[in-house]
């Protein structure tokens, strides 16, 4: 058996998340479905993580096995007229046979979008917010937020998680005009992890809840403390690193 892995980019809007499940239509599922019609071989797909309902990737990484070996511009080729428009596998490459996307993945990197004024062209990837932004006391916020931490106060409880620790190398606000992206990297993510701290970061820009009152929820990490939630259509899968 050979392994390969897949770069893939997704508009994740119309998916129920990455991961395989009985509710609806996702993303891998869909690829699954689309490489296994075109090796007339069935594919099990394993991805570096999931990502939540409505969530969209520059860079998604998975991988499959096969019995032969590929040619990979055939193959994407093939995908092209299998797969919907809104996912691309865009590379195929063999790796060694022991590679994992999930455990041998070093970081993430997510970005959130956020536009502060009407704009259509982003209507899908963006979260609107028109209410001023002290964007200053957001970087502290942003800024406390590196190193390693138990997030248990910005997620949602899921026991297959466990333990509830990262170690964030990454984040940071940066203004493009009439739009604000917050960049994170991490080890690891938790589920609604990301959404949650943009949620919650942006309740202190709009002056509802101070710098002091982020820092608690994240120097006293709880269950019982829920950092305030965003949309996911906001938030994008950056890169992958190994």
């Amino acid at each position: 058996m050979a392994r390969y892995k897949i770069y893939v980019e997704y508009d994740g809007t119309d998916y129920y998340g990455w991961q395989r499940q009985p509710e609806g239509p996702t993303v891998e599922g869909t690829i699954e479905e689309a490489l296994s019609q075109i090796l007339g071989y069935p594919v099990d797909i394993k991805g570096q993580g999931r990502t939540d309902s409505g969530v969209h990737a520059e860079e998604q990484v998975a991988h499959f096995d096969y019995p032969d070996e590929l040619d990979a511009d055939r193959l994407i080729y093939a995908l092209l007229g299998v797969l919907p428009r809104n996912i691309s596998v865009y590379r195929l490459e063999q790796v060694r046979d022991d590679f994992h996307a999930r455990f041998d993945a070093r970081s993430r990197r997510y970005r959130y979008q956020i536009v502060t004024r009407s704009s259509p062209l982003n209507l899908r990837y963006a979260q609107m917010v028109l209410n001023p932004l002290d964007l200053q006391a957001m970087q502290i916020c942003a800024s406390s937020v590196r190193g390693v931490h138990d997030f248990e106060s910005f997620i949602k409880s899921d026991p297959e998680q466990g333990n509830t620790s990262c170690d964030i190398l990454l984040s940071e606000f940066e203004q493009r005009g009439h739009m604000l992206v917050y960049h994170i990297e991490a080890n690891r993510f938790l589920r609604h992890l990301v959404r949650r701290l943009v949620g919650t970061i942006l309740q202190v820009g709009k002056g509802k809840k101070t710098v002091d009152e982020f820092i608690y929820l994240l120097d006293h990490p709880s269950a019982d403390q829920n950092g305030h939630g965003t949309p996911s259509k906001g938030l994008i899968l950056e890169k992958v690193r190994y």
